[in-house]
């Protein structure tokens, strides 16, 4: 039996498995970066107790097999199927479904009342004993046909690494679902831009020394400037943009997006020496004479920009799986959607957290962009109703 799937009894000494198997499964998936998605249906994960073993868990037909001793020997889903498994999203983080309340009155007083099949699969329908309105439980975000979960689910693989059609391929085996790639690519644009903007919407709590700077991506073959804004204690990456050219207004663009995301106010903005930034960051954020405007002279001097210079490579990274961006907008909607996961979902290294709450941001529990999403969608339904009753 894995020694990662027991663990020491105070009284005896002897090695006695998990009574509750979450906890190291989940502890797996709060690392960050122990499973690595090798194929829409294959994973590695990394093992707990011995670094230099890597274990390898597959999913056909819904039925999970692993690699390790423990599944070997007993044919039950170990610590690395179970980390997998949430990792993606099968899971909440207290294994238990969520309940089910009315979507018109918020009731809890709700019964199951049938089944409808969609385009996601079937779908139980429910009751509502107080309203009487019968509703699906899972009806879409936005009144989409697909399973929420699975909106959330492609956005969290794309943004770890899969590319769109290897996200159809993982829909097609593991939950048997047919879906396009431009489906896909419609859902993390789409949803990519309402975590961007939820996410602005917490004012998040920083350090007062940011850094600027920009690289060059592939829009449809053409090159595009994309500029980054962080924070240098939280890692906070507080804005993106890209733009065509590297003029004032679009050097000026990123920095009045950070100073949208947080009431803090930088004291210092460090840059390279492109002619645009100190105009620039003067304009934003000078008064009289003063500029918060820091030129560093490269990546070796001792006050450097390597904070967001290795965020450059990070990205660079992430964008050979996305290869050349088809269009501008949609490059800049999945950019966001890359800081959302960025700030929010994926543990930095050198923090032990996310940089969310590092910047005093409520962690997300259990599936983060599914939660995330919820919240998103909630926070635009609730400003599309605020808008139609201020225009009546």
């Amino acid at each position: 039996m894995s020694v990662e799937n027991q663990i020491d009894d105070a009284n005896t000494g002897k090695l006695i498995p998990w009574e509750d198997e979450r906890t190291p499964a989940l502890a797996i998936v709060a690392r960050g970066d122990q499973i690595e998605p090798v194929a829409p249906s294959q994973f590695k994960v990394h093992s707990q107790s011995h670094p230099e073993k890597v274990y390898t868990v597959q999913s056909f037909r819904d039925k999970w097999t692993c690699s390790c001793d423990f599944f070997a020997q007993t044919h039950q889903a170990c610590i690395h199927i179970l980390a997998v498994r949430y990792w993606n999203g099968f899971l909440d983080s207290k294994g238990e479904p969520e309940k089910v309340v009315c979507v018109k009155c918020q009731s809890g007083d709700v019964i199951a009342n049938g089944m409808r099949r969609n385009k996601s699969g079937v779908v139980t329908r429910y009751l509502c004993k107080t309203c009487g309105l019968r509703f699906t439980g899972k009806d879409g975000f936005q009144r989409r046909r697909a399973d929420p979960e699975k909106i959330a689910l492609a956005l969290d693989l794309y943004f770890r690494g899969m590319s769109l059609r290897q996200i159809v391929e993982h829909f097609s085996q593991v939950h048997a679902l047919k879906l396009s790639h431009t489906t896909v690519y419609r859902w993390i644009t789409h949803y990519s831009a309402l975590a961007a903007q939820w996410l602005d919407s917490q004012d998040a709590i920083v350090g007062e020394r940011w850094h600027i700077d920009e690289t060059v991506l592939n829009v449809n073959g053409e090159h595009r400037y994309l500029w980054n804004v962080m924070d240098s204690d939280t890692r906070m990456l507080l804005a993106t943009h890209i733009s065509r050219t590297r003029s004032l207004d679009e050097t000026r663009t990123p920095l009045r997006k950070a100073k949208g995301a947080t009431e803090t106010v930088p004291t210092e903005i460090r840059s390279d020496g492109m002619q645009a930034y100190p105009r620039a960051i003067r304009r934003e954020f000078g008064r009289g004479r003063y500029s918060p405007h820091k030129i560093v002279p490269s990546i070796r001097a001792e006050e450097s920009n390597n904070l967001v210079e290795r965020l450059h490579g990070t990205e660079k990274s992430r964008t050979k799986v996305m290869r050349a961006f088809d269009q501008e907008n949609g490059a800049a909607s999945i950019m966001e959607g890359w800081r959302v996961h960025y700030d929010m979902v994926r543990v930095h290294q050198a923090l032990g957290k996310t940089p969310a709450e590092a910047a005093d941001i409520a962690p997300l529990v259990g599936f983060k962009w599914h939660e995330l999403l919820k919240l998103a969608v909630t926070r635009n339904v609730t400003a599309d109703k605020q808008q139609t009753a201020s225009t009546r």
